[in-house]
């Protein structure tokens, strides 16, 4: 009769719990970082004898709880780690490099739109090259595309500062991530597995890897009871509860580096680190491009001018000057009679006729077109690169998430199955208690 006590006393205890976990699954159900929990639950067994004279028994003496158990399979997780990294890669992606498409545009004033203006004008002037308005707006035609190349640069040098100052935010919550985890291992040394501290811990820690690898490309190194170790290229991040914090250098002129420890890492290919360091390298090749560009645009317009004369009779002076960039081009102040519309020969138009030849397919405006064809074929490409990484994280995610996610309608059903299992279990102690009272009574 105390066996029938026992087993019924057994299985009230484990099916509150039960019950207890189930009620943790839903009211977790909206958490992403919550691993659904089920208990373990196994029979107890009791040894001993009934008389010396005969030999040992053994027999099932209720139920009793191994442990919580999260539903987690640490390949999916692993799959869902590198597929999130690559879905947050190509989103970083898209975001800088349309930025930076924007900054070309400038506000649909555009450069190779001014080109465009500025051959007009030529055009124009040279059938009347004594006409004051004519030559006034083929000055302001140059100024403005001066104007519009100082203007890109500055765009494109605001995005790369904006992206220096994105990847330091980045830098800084991976570090965050890493003192988190390097927290978690404190902890998890000393906790029993199966107990609910545990569980808990393993989700923290799942939590902080997952930031982790969707800021930066790291190996991650599992140890006994749920301890991780990361590293990166042979540098350490985090040993047990040592954490090795990554610094953020930014690079003028280049992408930006990152460093552990005062060593250069190499450049990170996946996580939002990954993301801005490729698109900023892609920025900074428009930006240097623009500069040969700026360059170019200056060289041939003071080349044109040098070839013509003045109405009065003069050698044509440089019209812009530059220090090697966009930022610095600039005009020199030569007014409309100072422009060299002549030929060498003297007729009034021959040199600004000669104008048209700069349209080229080497020339700045066919240069510049190019160089925004390029920027928008990046982009397109990161686009589609990005797409396909959504459409297969989403599909790992959903192998990863029909094994660890709650699902309230299997909830439900438990729910009623330990309700039942509980009113069998209590069941079992009135049947003890009314047996033992119905001996007692014979007495």
């Amino acid at each position: 009769m105390s066996d029938l006590l026992s087993i019924g006393r057994s299985a009230l205890r484990v099916n509150s719990r039960a019950l207890e976990v189930v009620g943790s699954n839903i009211a977790n159900a909206e958490n992403p970082d919550y691993v659904r929990r089920s208990l373990n639950v196994g029979d107890t067994t009791n040894y001993g004898n009934t008389n010396p004279i005969y030999t040992n028994y053994t027999g099932v003496g209720g139920v009793a709880i191994n442990g919580v158990v999260r539903a987690s399979d640490q390949f999916l997780e692993a799959a869902t780690r590198q597929t999130g990294a690559d879905r947050v890669r190509t989103e970083v992606m898209v975001q800088w490099l349309d930025q930076g498409e924007i900054a070309l545009a400038n506000n649909q004033s555009d450069i190779g739109s001014q080109l465009t203006e500025l051959f007009g004008s030529a055009e124009e002037l040279s059938a009347v090259p004594f006409e004051p308005a004519l030559r006034g707006q083929f000055l302001g035609d140059i100024e403005d595309t001066v104007a519009r190349f100082n203007q890109t640069a500055s765009n494109l040098s605001t995005t790369t500062t904006l992206m220096n100052g994105a990847a330091a935010q980045e830098t800084s919550e991976l570090n965050a991530a890493l003192a988190q985890l390097a927290e978690v291992n404190e902890k998890l040394r000393p906790t029993q597995p199966g107990t609910s501290q545990q569980v808990a811990l393993l989700d923290q820690r799942d939590a902080a890897l997952t930031v982790i690898t969707e800021k930066l490309d790291v190996e991650i190194s599992f140890g006994e009871n749920g301890l991780v170790d990361i590293t990166r290229s042979g540098a350490s991040l985090v040993d047990y509860d040592n954490v090795s914090p990554v610094t953020f250098v930014a690079n003028a002129g280049g992408a930006f580096d990152i460093e552990v420890g005062g060593a250069t890492q190499p450049s990170p290919t996946n996580g939002t680190l990954g993301g801005l360091h490729r698109a900023q390298t892609d920025i900074a090749a428009v930006s240097t491009n623009l500069d040969a560009l700026a360059v170019q645009f200056a060289n041939e317009l003071n080349g044109w001018q040098a070839n013509g004369r003045t109405d009065a009779g003069a050698v044509g002076a440089a019209i812009v000057s530059h220090g090697g960039t966009a930022a610095s081009l600039s005009t020199t102040g030569l007014t409309a009679n100072d422009l060299a519309l002549a030929s060498p020969a003297g007729v009034a138009n021959g040199n600004i006729l000669a104008f048209v030849d700069l349209r080229t397919p080497t020339g700045t405006e066919q240069q510049y077109e190019g160089l925004v064809l390029g920027q928008a074929q990046n982009l397109l490409s990161a686009r589609s690169e990005s797409d396909a990484a959504t459409a297969f994280d989403q599909a790992t995610r959903e192998s990863r998430n029909r094994v660890s996610s709650v699902d309230l309608d299997r909830e439900a059903a438990d729910l009623i199955r330990l309700q039942q299992s509980y009113e069998a279990s209590a069941r079992i102690i009135q049947v003890a208690r009314e047996t033992v009272q119905s001996v007692l009574a014979i007495f």
